[in-house]
């Protein structure tokens, strides 16, 4: 953002406010005059505030504002700043004068004609820049500017320039359906194809978090959709892809060069080119993902994306800020808040902004066929954003899965309610990943020596009741996700003086647990088995050597796969409903749900199960089994076990 020795700020319709820097004049001065062209308006002070640095006005303004100009402000000397449309875009007012409601912001190919349209409604002036060549654009109802050919521009690099609060910024499109490498420029997109198909609803899901860059050596959308057998056959349904939207942190022409997950947010409609096996065709990445979604729909699983709408990477760089600024982000003490820690917060509420997340979400459900959303940092985005969301996709897939982080956490947002776990009730269509499941069973993810019941703290027996016992199918049950280290090095730092056969036979149950626990189970990609990253809390760019799947010797632990294997197998058979009866017998889990019953031994002794009648061992604590026992049966040390009740 410019900063001048003086600056002025439209911050409401009647409201200007000056900040003058005290090396200018001594900072203070007697008038202020408003300036367009040859004209030329006296404004009166409201009040004064002197700061350490710097003297605050408050201007009346007693004219309307034509938001297609470049005002000035005139004061001591002759001295002239721009005016700049700052939080007067914010307002209701401002709201109900420029919110665009049709859904054809963008490109538009059509009948062999490309049509383009941006919402800038502060910018005085738009080009289309495309072929080396300037197009002025025209401005249109509601701040929208366009532009129409009569060609069809498919494939074609464009970018926008943008003249707005005294400044002319060269910017990607918000709505570009693909970028060139790096962010560069957008890309015209044909998207009048519509590939959305409604599917049956899953009756356990069980999601499998993996990035696109780790799961093969190639790292992208074609090697993955050659790869996914192995997927197939661990028996997930449900695959949650890490974000492939672009991102910062990559340079998409040298890939290996740097690591990075993809929480660094560039543009939210185009997919990332690294992971596009022809970086000179640029549009085959679109292709490539759709051809990844096929397969895995033909495989019988669905795909959900992780997607970051809470903060932008660089907000001060982006194109929402180069086209509309002020407007897309929130604001603390006159700066962009950035409470997550990760880049400025998105000011959900607002129509546009609310609109562009919604758009975003629509394009993807239609156009690539995604059957859902994973939303990072949920609790910085609000409830009524989150339902107006919900309440779009289920008209063209009711069956979606939408689930997030709904962490508490501060923000700078204190007008509305957020989607945190304090108000799930009031998002009814969401599932929340619960961490107090995680610090029950795992121990508490940020003490590392920690227990949890599975790990060594039997105490916690009847804590872990309720999470087999109540309605929960709104909560994401998980013991490991990209965040925080891996599942088995929080393991090992919490039982040091276990050996390593006992460390995954204690894995191995915190699998059960997820897999069996009422809610949505969440297993992240190697945690089957036993992943370790030397006790890395955090590796979003540590290293391909260290992130990639494929760098690790999976038949080390074949038999916790194995297990995984045969466990989901058995999840998807048996029918086990909400009305389980979860008690504690000495430290040892005893679930009852239907005609099966569930027991977790996480002790280090062997226990014997005495009843009356005959069961059927469906799972013996380490594969899945079919035969009778009569009057007890003895589990194992550190197990879990499946019986049924024969009638």
């Amino acid at each position: 953002m410019q900063k001048y020795l003086v600056n002025a700020y439209l911050d409401s319709y009647d409201t200007i406010t000056i900040e003058m820097n005290k090396d200018f004049f001594a900072g203070q001065t007697k008038s202020f005059q408003l300036v367009k062209d040859d004209k030329l308006v006296e404004l009166t002070i409201r009040d004064f505030q002197s700061l350490s640095d710097k003297d605050v006005y408050h201007l009346d303004l007693n004219v309307s504002i034509d938001f297609t100009s470049q005002y000035s402000i005139m004061t001591y000397n002759a001295y002239l700043t721009p005016l700049i449309y700052r939080f007067v875009v914010k307002t209701q007012q401002f709201q109900d004068q420029f919110y665009y409601q049709e859904n054809d912001l963008g490109v538009v190919v059509k009948d062999g004609k490309t049509t383009f349209k941006l919402w800038a409604p502060t910018a005085s002036n738009v080009w289309l820049v495309i072929n080396d060549k300037m197009y002025k654009m025209n401005r249109g109802n509601k701040g929208v500017y366009s532009i129409c050919f009569d060609i069809d521009l498919t494939n074609m690099p464009y970018n926008y320039l943008v003249n707005v609060n005294g400044m002319t910024n060269l910017t990607i499109d918000p709505y570009g359906k693909c970028q060139k490498p790096n962010s560069t420029a957008s890309i015209v997109v044909d998207t009048s194809a519509d590939n959305s198909l409604v599917r049956e609803k899953k009756r356990d899901l069980i999601i499998y978090e993996v990035s696109v860059r780790d799961y093969s050596k190639e790292s992208t959308f074609k090697a993955m959709k050659d790869g996914l057998d192995y997927l197939k056959n661990l028996g997930i349904n449900v695959v949650q892809l890490l974000p492939v939207n672009d991102f910062a942190g990559v340079n998409d022409y040298f890939p290996k060069r740097y690591y990075n997950w993809g929480y660094n947010p560039v543009s939210y409609q185009s997919l990332k080119q690294s992971y596009n096996s022809k970086i000179d065709s640029y549009l085959a990445i679109n292709q490539q993902f759709k051809d990844l979604v096929d397969e895995i729909h033909k495989n019988d699983m669905l795909i959900t994306l992780d997607v970051v709408f809470n903060h932008h990477y660089n907000a001060c760089d982006s194109c929402f800020e180069k086209i509309v600024p002020y407007y897309y982000f929130r604001f603390e003490n006159g700066d962009y808040s950035v409470k997550g820690g990760c880049g400025a917060e998105f000011d959900t509420k607002l129509l546009m902004c609310r609109k562009y997340f919604i758009d975003t979400l629509v394009y993807f459900t239609k156009f690539f066929d995604i059957d859902g959303f994973r939303f990072d940092l949920m609790g910085f985005l609000d409830v009524e954003t989150m339902n107006q969301i919900a309440s779009t996709l289920k008209k063209i897939k009711p069956n979606i899965l939408l689930y997030g982080e709904g962490w508490v956490m501060d923000s700078a947002e204190k007008e509305v309610k957020l989607a945190n776990h304090d108000n799930r009730e009031l998002m009814p269509d969401y599932a929340f990943f619960d961490d107090e499941f995680r610090d029950c069973f795992k121990g508490n993810t940020f003490d590392y020596a920690n227990k949890g019941y599975l790990t060594g703290n039997y105490q916690l027996a009847n804590w872990a009741e309720k999470f087999f016992s109540n309605d929960r199918h709104q909560y994401i049950n998980f013991v490991q996700c990209h965040d925080n280290m891996t599942c088995f090095d929080k393991i090992q730092l919490s039982c040091p003086d276990e050996s390593h056969q006992r460390h995954i036979a204690r894995q191995k149950l915190l699998i059960a647990a997820v897999l069996f626990a009422r809610g949505i189970s969440f297993i992240s990609a190697g945690q089957e088995f036993c992943i370790s990253k030397g006790n890395r809390e955090n590796c979003y760019n540590a290293s391909d050597e260290i992130n990639n799947l494929t760098n690790y010797d999976k038949s080390k632990y074949q038999q916790v796969i194995d297990y995984t294997t045969a466990l989901i197998g058995i999840k998807k058979e048996i029918i086990l409903n909400d009305n389980s009866v979860c008690k504690n017998y000495d430290g040892l889990l005893l679930i009852k749900n239907n005609n099966y019953e569930l027991i977790f031994n996480p002790k280090e002794e062997k226990c014997k199960y005495s009843f009356h009648d005959e069961k059927r061992v469906i799972f013996d604590g380490s594969k899945k089994t079919d035969y009778l026992v009569n009057n007890h049966f003895e589990i194992d040390r550190l197990s879990f076990v499946i019986l049924k009740e024969e009638k």
